[in-house]
């Protein structure tokens, strides 16, 4: 998190609630900076995340207490690791799209198979990058942290500092020959910096994290994300400037944070937001 994010102005309205609790700490040194998160849904209890920039090219396994299970190297640079998303196939995806100050032209994102975390690689070995999407701003370049796909298309969200509502982004989870150009799908309903997001195994919600807390948004059919700026989301009020990422879990949402506690935001404890749609 910058500086200029920690001086930000935050907005107006703000959600009501204040309920977190911290259900695990990330203790491992090798994960000083935990800055995606994302469920498995093929081993149950273990959860995929990795560092920001300056770290290696690693994602960890890790259970809900903060425990590492397993560690496995990418054969792709961190320069900004963001986020991580996953689909129904066992196919992970990492969120290149890291941009402060907005000082590069062109983010990615790879694709990659999700390793057995049980079976550590052999000695010298990387995980195979199985597809990367190379992807161009429309206007200016804006940084974002958050990414989440929904069958054959990925999202990311604007990480914007001046109060501003976020913007929801996407681009074609297809072969690419040249850089695709993300296209603006609406406006967010959320004011605050966003750093993380996640949908729902069967589309049916997303959540985004924010520094002011997490925000939920039920959908009105599955993926169908194209109406965020008439919904208004469900959000708990829980200011943190180092939270950096969401997943979906049984009784709620998990949180993680730059700072090592992982935080759990039960469904009860959503309440309406007071930040309302745009009209």
């Amino acid at each position: 998190m910058s500086i200029a994010a920690m001086r930000a102005p935050l907005p107006v309205t703000r959600p009501a609630t204040t309920t977190a609790f911290e259900v695990g700490f990330i203790d491992d040194p090798a994960i000083p900076e935990s800055s995606g998160i994302v469920a498995s849904r093929k081993y149950p209890g273990v959860f995929w995340t990795h560092n920001d920039s300056g770290n290696p090219p690693v994602i960890f396994a890790i259970d809900r207490s903060g425990k590492t299970l397993g560690s496995f190297p990418v054969k792709r640079p961190n320069r900004d690791w963001e986020d991580i998303a996953i689909d129904d196939a066992g196919r992970l995806y990492i969120s290149e799209t890291g941009n402060n100050g907005g000082r590069h032209k062109q983010i990615a994102v790879y694709r990659l198979d999700e390793p057995d975390p049980r079976t550590p690689l052999p000695a010298g070995q990387s995980l195979d990058v199985t597809a990367t999407w190379q992807l161009r701003f429309p206007d200016q370049p804006f940084d974002c942290e958050s990414l989440f796909v929904w069958k054959e298309t990925g999202y990311v969200v604007s990480k914007l500092l001046d109060g501003e509502q976020a913007g929801l982004y996407r681009f074609p989870l297809t072969p690419q020959m040249k850089p695709a150009v993300l296209e603006k799908v609406c406006d967010v309903p959320i004011r605050f910096p966003c750093t993380g997001a996640d949908l729902s195994a069967d589309g049916k919600r997303l959540a985004i994290i924010s520094i002011g807390g997490p925000y939920l948004f039920d959908l009105p059919q599955p993926g169908d994300v194209s109406t965020l700026d008439k919904i208004t989301p469900k959000s708990v009020f829980y200011t943190d400037i180092h939270m950096e990422a969401v997943c979906f879990v049984e009784e709620g949402l998990l949180a993680t944070t730059e700072s090592r506690p992982m935080y759990l935001f039960r469904w009860k404890d959503f309440v309406e937001s007071t930040t309302r749609p745009s009209k």
